[in-house]
């Protein structure tokens, strides 16, 4: 009604204003997508939302260790805690896999590849404004070889700050991990345009890792750590479009 009232009584000063504001509204919109440097920190209709894939699954378990522990199953323990942080600060999450089970389709041929394939599907389908992986390492001819790694596509910019912010976040934690985050050819990373990192969350190898990674507590504390790193990541991308 109070449209119709105002476009009735006072046309021209309705067509200024309109104009006014999708001249804003666009102006606004440069500034954002110019001084995010690929982060996309503007607002939409379900805000910032993450897709959160859990590795393998199903028949394909991913690595194992000699104790019988599966990387399949510690990925998605880690994947449902993220969830949880991730949804805690505002965020949207979406799941590949919320059970133990994989994606990959009956009559496939190929399983890996269908499994693959439909993980693609959800990523194209949701439109996400970060893909996280979450993976487990394994280095059987060293197991001294402990702690988390993140990967990045190498062509873009935005999963590199990403992959740096969460790499740096575990590198001045208590777990005391020197590294740096690295480009990685992995499927997942690949698969879409949308800025993805893969995390590895540590060495199923290492005796003190698989331990740990058993435990909720410390399963808990990646997704924490993680769920942290990109917040914040946020945080300074929207204080650099203010400033």
């Amino acid at each position: 009604m109070r449209q119709i009232l105002f476009i009735s009584t006072r046309p021209r000063a309705v067509k200024a204003f309109g104009l006014l504001a999708l001249i804003l509204v666009i102006a606004l919109g440069l500034v954002a997508v110019d001084a995010s440097h690929t982060l996309r920190v503007y607002a939409r209709e379900a805000g910032f939302h993450v897709v959160v894939d859990a590795g393998h699954g199903g028949k394909d378990r991913g690595a194992s260790s000699k104790n019988g522990t599966y990387e399949s199953d510690i990925n998605l323990a880690i994947a449902r805690f993220l969830k949880a942080e991730l949804e805690v600060r505002g965020m949207g999450v979406t799941m590949t896999r919320e059970t133990q089970d994989w994606l990959a389709s009956p009559m496939a041929r190929n399983k890996k590849k269908s499994d693959m394939d439909k993980r693609r599907q959800i990523i194209e389908r949701v439109r996400p404004d970060l893909v996280i992986s979450i993976h487990l390492n394994i280095f059987p001819s060293d197991s001294t070889v402990r702690g988390l790694q993140t990967f990045y596509d190498q062509s873009g910019e935005a999963s590199r700050i990403y992959a740096e912010a969460i790499q740096n976040e575990f590198n001045n934690g208590p777990m005391n991990i020197k590294r740096t985050a690295k480009t990685g050819d992995y499927y997942i990373l690949d698969c879409t345009a949308f800025p993805s990192v893969l995390v590895e969350c540590g060495f199923l190898s290492n005796p003190e890792d698989e331990r740990l990674l058993n435990t909720a507590e410390h399963q808990r504390m990646l997704a924490h750590v993680i769920a942290s790193a990109v917040a914040t990541t946020q945080i300074k991308a929207a204080a650099s479009i203010i400033n």
